[in-house]
């Protein structure tokens, strides 16, 4: 896949993660599949059951729907889509973005918007990522927007 990295042959401790691989594209609509296809691609190396692989698309699908139609509505920006293995094996979905400041943690948080002026904009939703996830983690760095998504392999017992 074009913007890839971090092949079998290319693997890296970076901080406290493992780095899987790496996909840069687009923030736009039509590029949501690459991403998901990228996840489900490492997701299925680690011998992610088909169920968890449909989970891991509709959390992608969920929060580069929130990026795009909400921190690039002045022009085109890029997003970087990273699969990683924390300390315990967990899979982690690293994803940043050029866009403006958007903490979509906060944004589908009702009593933190029940105190912006009201206004009929749609709202982004964060429900099936809060629901599918094991921890979410959102920083503002270098002008950057990072969404670290871990992901248990089996939400139930939380196992790696």
């Amino acid at each position: 896949m074009e913007g890839e990295n971090g092949t079998s042959d290319n693997k890296q401790q970076q901080g406290r993660y493992q780095v899987l691989g790496e996909y840069t594209g687009e923030a736009k609509t039509a590029s949501i599949d690459t991403f998901i296809e990228f996840a489900a691609s490492h997701a299925r190396d680690r011998q992610f059951t088909g169920d968890r692989i449909d989970e891991i698309d509709r959390v992608l699908r969920e929060v580069l729907t929130n990026i795009i139609n909400f921190t690039f509505d002045r022009g085109p920006g890029e997003i970087k889509v990273s699969c990683n293995l924390d300390k315990f094996g967990k899979f982690v979905l690293a994803i940043v973005d050029s866009g403006k400041p958007f903490n979509m943690l906060l944004e589908d948080d009702p009593f933190i918007g029940a105190m912006e002026a009201a206004n009929d904009k749609p709202r982004p939703t964060t429900r099936t990522m809060k629901r599918l996830s094991s921890n979410i983690e959102y920083k503002r760095l270098e002008n950057k927007n990072h969404l670290i998504i871990t992901l248990a392999r089996d939400m139930k017992s939380g196992k790696a």
